[in-house]
């Protein structure tokens, strides 16, 4: 009884020794990565991620657990294993891997929300099939998806303003419009005997003609802020900042299809895999997608207060351009450099996104303001 007793204790310190051992070498050639296709989708499309794990080597892994970490903002579409820790989803996946083996499971997301996301955190835990020995180690696996905002008609917005209807002033701002009258000035040879003025004419002696607002032939900048009050860190309206990121779309979409060149400044925090992050696009004819991918990236925190952003762009505005500053604040710093864009000859419009529309006139500037979405 004694001996088989003994003999029993034997084997078990050797399945325990052997157990520790395989749980020991179980990360030694083990390859867990992910693929995700594909990596650019709109709100409310599906995407799927496929977990690869390869195990390269005679020794056999008996207990594997891949858990990663998943932003909320993207659904799991069907049945999977995941729990929630925070603002995160978990999303388990567990395995036996034989000797040189490989596997894959694949499953689909659907984006809920705008946005640029990194997933990247991954816990592997390996152990025997007892559970008497478990190990965990932390895995860095970068993959990025991208959750464009849907792309909307500058029509479906609406605006008030005293002099024109909302739409009609944005068409203005980026092509041309004979309906609409900056003044009149002298005649020349090129002008159309059918724009003379004649009543102005008549007082001037001399031929005048109407002067109409041509800015199709010029290039386009959108200027979108997202600070949303003073201290910058402390006001943050999620709802008012992705009005802006829509209207700042729909209007570099419209501007696209009139061939006028288009570019976006921001004073945002834009979210990269790499340190290599842009706050401003020059205006190009064909630059939507990047508009769209840069407004896709925008996170809601500020980067630069806008008074200080504007004096570090001064030295790049052009007076062939026209900005259009897409706005839900402005403070007396702002005002004060814009009034001195305004002085040095530059174009600058205003669409104002505040709630009640708060934002102060400024002289030359001309604003719009927000009033809803078409129903």
């Amino acid at each position: 009884m004694i001996l088989q007793i003994f003999v029993l204790a034997a084997i078990v310190i050797i399945l325990v020794n052997i157990m520790s051992f395989i749980t020991e070498k179980g990360y030694e050639n083990l390859k867990v990565y992910r693929e995700i296709k594909p990596d650019r989708v709109t709100v409310g499309e599906e995407f799927t991620i496929t977990m690869k794990v390869e195990n390269n080597k005679r020794m056999p892994v008996l207990f594997l657990v891949v858990e990663e970490r998943i932003p909320v903002e993207l659904r799991f579409v069907g049945e999977v294993s995941t729990y929630k820790y925070g603002n995160d989803n978990w999303h388990i996946c567990k395995y036996v891997m034989g000797k040189f083996q490989r596997k894959s499971r694949t499953y689909t997301l659907v984006g809920k929300k705008r946005g640029a996301y990194i997933i990247k955190c991954m816990n592997i835990f390996i152990g025997d099939m007892l559970g008497l020995n478990i190990k965990s180690r932390e895995q860095n696996d970068y993959i990025e998806v991208l959750i464009y905002p849907k792309v909307k008609s500058i029509g479906n917005f609406r605006f008030d303003v005293t002099n024109f209807l909302g739409d009609n002033t944005v068409r203005r701002w980026i092509h041309k419009d004979p309906l609409y009258i900056k003044g009149v000035r002298e005649y020349n040879v090129e002008d159309r005997m059918k724009d003379i003025h004649w009543k102005t004419s008549l007082k001037a002696d001399k031929l005048m003609v109407k002067d109409y607002d041509y800015t199709s032939e010029q290039q386009m900048v959108i200027i979108l802020n997202t600070q949303c009050g003073d201290p910058c860190c402390n006001y943050i309206d999620e709802e008012l900042i992705e009005t802006s990121i829509d209207i700042a779309v729909a209007l570099a979409a419209k501007a696209s299809k009139e061939s006028i060149p288009t570019g976006i400044w921001s004073n945002a925090h834009l979210i990269y895999c790499n340190e290599n992050s842009v706050n401003e696009i020059e205006p190009k004819v064909g630059s939507f997608n990047r508009i769209l991918e840069f407004c896709t990236r925008i996170y809601l925190a500020v980067k630069y207060e806008l008074n200080e952003y504007l004096k570090s762009r001064m030295p790049y505005f052009d007076k062939s351009c026209t900005y259009v500053l897409i706005t839900t604040y402005l403070n007396e710093k702002d005002i004060r450099i814009l009034n001195i864009l305004v002085a040095n000859g530059y174009k600058i419009k205003i669409i104002d996104v505040s709630r009640e529309n708060k934002i102060k006139n400024i002289k030359g500037i001309d604003k719009i303001s927000y009033k809803g979405e078409m129903k």
